[in-house]
């Protein structure tokens, strides 16, 4: 009789756990949102004693197939809510549907909310069980989050985005960051988050404005302290060692003349490594990286020695100056290790990182770098020779 039971109670329990699509929904009944945008937004009080509520305004990309053609077509709807969760589930009362977010790609979070702190998105994100760990995060330079989505665009605004920030290996002014890491580095001690910015601008062919990512924004634990350059940003994804395919611009004197040489980078190899020396702590920066000449402004001989070993020492003396100026400057006006120095030193010197631990955001700012930088060219592309100019 137990046997039995047991047999029937395994039977049932087996028949649950193998029925699939408990859950599912067909997909006329949902709106497939593929980017995401978050605003604060100040709701002014009807009472005159109660402060003006700040909520959250979010804007959805949607995306269906909507023409004859079969043509994806984006449309945008927006919500507001004292939290994320009941911003999201208030759309329902406008478009009688509820949201999927399953598929979203991109979370755009505006600069000002930002600067408040991006915890409480975060959280909402890694909780729900819709969203993915690897949704790439952008925070929007001066300007608003719902402003990166256009209604009824043919263009789908977040797979742009999502391919360009794929590509960043091609480019080299700006590092993508999903949920997942930028978490990982909020709880860490001696790593803080930088997520790359976005802002509109006018295209230079047609003057529509365009989409474009480049720089960095800084933060301190989750909040927004400041910004890097497009420039500086290149020098970060050296420390960073996320350097493979990018382009690097040098000046050169040719004789007298200031110029320009355009090298790409074939690949490139960044140690990072603590040094203690007695009570003195500090960070050596090893640079080892392969380039090829891809463009002169000037003549030169590619194939004299010399002339190729004052090439790479300016490329060395560039990446050198680059890294020592933005470690000072990120030292100085945002004391945020955005570069991970502590979380390599707890990891590598654990016995001296339980000493500067409790201080660590003090070391940060005074702490010595080396750098050490080698730059070999490699080849120049498909010409040995700079173009000879006839002179008359």
């Amino acid at each position: 009789m137990r046997k039995k039971i047991c047999f029937v109670a395994v039977y049932f329990i087996t028949c649950i756990l193998l029925v699939g699509c408990w859950d599912y929904r067909e997909i006329d009944e949902v709106e497939i949102v593929l980017g995401l945008g978050v605003d604060s937004h100040i709701t002014p009080s009807e009472e005159v004693d109660k402060l003006s509520e700040t909520q959250f305004l979010v804007t959805y990309e949607i995306v269906g197939i909507e023409s004859e053609q079969g043509q994806l077509k984006s449309r945008v709807l927006k919500d507001e809510g004292d939290t994320l969760y009941r911003a999201i589930r208030k759309i329902i009362e406008k478009n009688g549907k509820q949201v999927y977010l399953a598929h979203t790609k991109i979370l755009i979070i505006s600069e000002e909310l930002a600067r408040e702190g991006i915890t409480e998105i975060l959280d909402y994100t890694m909780r729900d069980a819709e969203y993915r760990p690897d949704v790439h995060v952008l925070i929007t330079d001066n300007c608003d989050a719902g402003e990166m989505f256009k209604d009824d665009a043919t263009d789908v605004a977040s797979m742009r985005l999502n391919d360009t920030l794929k590509n960043q290996n091609k480019i080299g002014t700006f590092e993508s960051s999903t949920v997942w890491n930028i978490i990982d580095k909020m709880t860490k001690k001696g790593f803080e988050p930088a997520i790359p910015l976005i802002r509109m601008d006018k295209e230079h062919v047609d003057g529509n404005l365009i989409h474009i990512v480049g720089g960095t924004a800084v933060f301190k634990a989750s909040k927004m302290v400041g910004k890097l350059s497009e420039d500086e940003t290149l020098y970060y994804l050296f420390i960073d060692n996320e350097i493979k395919n990018q382009p690097l611009s040098i000046e050169y004197y040719f004789e007298d003349q200031l110029g320009h040489i355009s090298l790409e980078i074939l690949s490139n190899e960044t140690k990072v490594t603590p040094v203690v020396n007695g009570e003195s702590l500090g960070v050596n920066i090893a640079v080892d990286c392969k380039v090829a000449i891809n463009e002169l402004s000037h003549q030169i001989d590619i194939l004299d020695e010399k002339d190729r070993s004052d090439i790479e020492m300016n490329a060395e003396k560039d990446i050198e100056e680059g890294i020592t100026e933005l470690i000072t400057h990120v030292q100085k006006d945002y004391n945020s290790d955005i570069f991970g120095f502590g979380d390599l030193i707890k990891r590598q010197k654990n016995k001296t990182w339980k000493k500067v631990e409790k201080d660590w955001d003090n070391i940060f700012q005074t702490l010595k770098i080396t750098t050490d930088i080698n730059v070999q060219i490699e080849r120049s592309a498909l010409s040995s020779h700079s173009i000879e100019i006839d002179k008359y």
